[in-house]
Order: C-alpha cells, then sequence, then structure tokens
C-alpha cells in the first residue's frame, strides 16, 4: 500500500468534466471498484468504474448536452459508458437486487450508497472515492487489501448465488490481490467447493474470460492447485488435471525471464490430451485462431528437444510461425525432464529468435512458364521441388530448382517450351 495515494485519472480533463457535471446536485457520483482498489496499492488503471445516484437516462442527458458521447451499453441494468483517449468510464446506478438467479439480477435502482455496496462481491470492491478525495469504506477493503484477504461481503454463499461466475473471480482476485495463506478450510474456499457444479450454468465467453485472466497473473500456481483440489479444474477441463508441469512451466518463465503466455499455461494443464480434446473444450469460449493454436501446442508429430541442430529448426521453423515455435520450445522444456536452468533450452530459443524463416525461391509463375497450363499438375510438381528444396537444408538456389523443375516435367511426359 502507498503511502501517498496517486489518483491518475483525477487529474484527467474528460474526467474532470464528466465529476463536475454529475455532481453538480452535491455528492451525487463517487470512483468505485477496480480504479480506487488499484490506486490504493499504486497500480495505474485505464478503466473507470463511477457509482451515481442519477439514473441513466439522466446521465446520458446530461453527458450529451455537454457534447459528451455516451454509449448505453447495459442501460436496463443501469449502465452507460464514455471512451476517451486515455480512459474508459462505466457509469452505473446505484441498485439494489430484487431477484438473482446466478446468471441474471433483476436490480432496482436506488439512492443509497450502503446497500449499492451491500449487493458487490468483495470488500476490496466495495471502496468509495469521492470527487474531494475522501474514501467511503463500509466493509473495511483497505484494511482487507492491506492484509491480502480477499473477502466475500456478508455470507459466501448467498454472494456466490447471486453470480456463480464469483467462484472463478475470488480465486483470480487471490491471485493478483491475496497471499499464499488461503486455506482448504476458508470458509469462502468451502462456499466455492460447495457450489462448484454451477460454474457449468454459465456462459463458456465468461468462464473463459475469467480463467485467462487468472493464468495471466504473476505466479497463479497456488490458487490453481486450490482450485484443483477442490473439483473446479476437472470441471473446467473435463478431464482430471495435474498441475506439475503448470508448476514447472512458470519457474521456466521466472528463472529465464521468459513473456507470460496463457496458452501455454493452459496446455501445460492437460499436456496428454487427446488430439482436439482442448480446442473443444465446452466450458472455454476459443476462437477458430486460438483453436489452431491449441492444436499446434498439443501436435505429438512436432518433436521438440534441446539437442535440435540449426537445420532442424529451420525445417521446423519453415512449418510453423516463430512465436508458435518459440511456444512449443518452451512447453516441451517444461514437458521435459530437464531443469528450469538449461543452457541448451535456451540456446534454441536464442536460435529460434534468431533465424530467418527460410523463403523458397519459386514461385507457380516460374512453372508456368516452362509452358506448363494451369491444373493439378502445378501444385504436384511445385510440392515435389519444394521438398527437395527442403531436403537440401534450404540449400538449393532458384537457379537450381528451375533445374529440377524442368528435368521433372520431362519424366513426367509434358512438353516444355
Amino acid at each position: 500500500m502507498t503511502n501517498k495515494i496517486q489518483y491518475n485519472f483525477l487529474k484527467d480533463k474528460t474526467c474532470k468534466k464528466i465529476l463536475s457535471l454529475l455532481n453538480k446536485k452535491d455528492d451525487t457520483t463517487r470512483f468505485v471498484g477496480g480504479c480506487v482498489r488499484d490506486s490504493l496499492i499504486g497500480v495505474e488503471t485505464n478503466d473507470i468504474d463511477l457509482a451515481t445516484k442519477l439514473e441513466p437516462n439522466e446521465v446520458m442527458n446530461i453527458l450529451t448536452s455537454a457534447s459528451i458521447k455516451v454509449i448505453p451499453t447495459g442501460i436496463d441494468h443501469g449502465t452507460v459508458s464514455v471512451f476517451s483517449k486515455n480512459f474508459n468510464f462505466e457509469i452505473t446506478t446505484l441498485r439494489s437486487d430484487i431477484e438473482t438467479d446466478g446468471r441474471h439480477a433483476e436490480v432496482i435502482f436506488s439512492n443509497s450508497w450502503e446497500k449499492d455496496a451491500s449487493r458487490r462481491d468483495f470488500t476490496i470492491n466495495s471502496i468509495y472515492l469521492k470527487q474531494n478525495g475522501d474514501i467511503y469504506d463500509p466493509h473495511n477493503g483497505i484494511q482487507h487489501l492491506k492484509q491480502k484477504k480477499i473477502l466475500f461481503i456478508g455470507d459466501p454463499d448467498e454472494r456466490i448465488n447471486e453470480d456463480y461466475l464469483r467462484i472463478l473471480r475470488f480465486f483470480r482476485f487471490n491471485a493478483f490481490y491475496g497471499n499464499d495463506n488461503l486455506k482448504l478450510s476458508n470458509n469462502s474456499v468451502k462456499a466455492c467447493a460447495k457450489n462448484k457444479n454451477k460454474i457449468k450454468k454459465l456462459s463458456s465467453e465468461r468462464i473463459h474470460n475469467e480463467f485467462f485472466k487468472i493464468l495471466n497473473s504473476t505466479n497463479p500456481y497456488f490458487i490453481i492447485n486450490i482450485m484443483k483440489k477442490i473439483g473446479i479444474l476437472e470441471i473446467l477441463f473435463e478431464k482430471k488435471v495435474e498441475t506439475k508441469f503448470f508448476k514447472k512451466l512458470l519457474s521456466i518463465e521466472n528463472k529465464n525471464s521468459l513473456k507470460i503466455d496463457q496458452f501455454l499455461r493452459f496446455v501445460s494443464l492437460a499436456p496428454d490430451a487427446k488430439k482436439n480434446h482442448l480446442s473443444e473444450l465446452k466450458m472455454f469460449n476459443f476462437s477458430k485462431k486460438d483453436k489452431k493454436k491449441l492444436l499446434l501446442l498439443t501436435n505429438q508429430e512436432l518433436k521438440i528437444h534441446n539437442k535440435l541442430e540449426k537445420n532442424d529448426i529451420e525445417r521446423i521453423l519453415y512449418s510453423i510461425d516463430k512465436q508458435s515455435l518459440v511456444g512449443l520450445a518452451i512447453l516441451s522444456w517444461a514437458l521435459s525432464t530437464n531443469k528450469i536452468i538449461n543452457k541448451e533450452w535456451k540456446s534454441i530459443l536464442d536460435q529460434i529468435s534468431n533465424l530467418k524463416v527460410p523463403i523458397f525461391p519459386l514461385k507457380a509463375k516460374d512453372l508456368l512458364n516452362f509452358g506448363l497450363k494451369e491444373g493439378p499438375i502445378i501444385g504436384e510438381i511445385f510440392s515435389e521441388i519444394e521438398q527437395d528444396w527442403i531436403d537440401s537444408n534450404f540449400e538449393l538456389n532458384k537457379e537450381d530448382l528451375l533445374l529440377k523443375s524442368k528435368m521433372l516435367i520431362g519424366r513426367k511426359g509434358h512438353n516444355i517450351s
């Protein structure tokens, strides 16, 4: 916790303008949630949540009249948005829940800061900042933030049954703001374990976003291991999950100053999964691009080890992109019996980074210049010549390849012009 708190957003012109407009009638609008929480620990943020006593239509009218573009992103639930050059603002009317089913909530608008705070998930997310810099902290969120404690507001079981996503959010906030003292006997952990099967009722998009945020934390091993012990990972992965390779991957990243790759971390939790298993998991919302990456990372035919020669690396590099090969090498390192500090693996990674991707010297039009007509024969000859070039360790030049092409065309009984 920093001694002198810097709220970077308070200096922003758009932010000042929004607050001055919405706060004409006394203390009507306050900052809340992540922007306050993160500022208290010295972390800057671009996402600004504002809570207001004004109803959404009133907010829109006030800001629009001042030439501020407002988007009704969730107006039925009281939320409108403003996007500026430096910040994204979500402005939400104070609310109380009438009815919840674990996925959606029916709300009524309120003018009570206390009621609004009580419907939030965790104490560290119910800290409000007034325009004058005063703090309203009805659930001791600042103290819990200092202690690195993630506590549900009120009864954990009740909060979870209002929104099942709070199970994953609990672990996500522990990964970023908690400590390694979380016990299986903790009441919140027990509540998450009790309600874990309700995760299946959530949309794959919401699950995906939360879980990958957990994977993106600096060191999520402790939290991931607790999620494994209470059975959440088995629900998400539709199979039993081991964390030993995940733990080793995190150590390799840390000791070798490697960038975090959420997909490598994801695959390391189930490296023995059958082809297509991970990419087709119902609990996750993978794009076609993501699925392609997962299939590549789980391709058992690509043998990556720390004894590869330069020519071997070039061959693989020609078939896949450089970033994917780096990922495959790091993942293979984690799955190997090699230690987390290994000169050979470091050398492999350096070579991949420094090598240029081989470029095949020929184009289809070069074969057409021999008088061949467009059709399957072009692709057939092109593929054979390309393989000869690969087998030569990419040493054959264009002149060599044209000569080979000419001979191959003749052997196949085609006239050459």
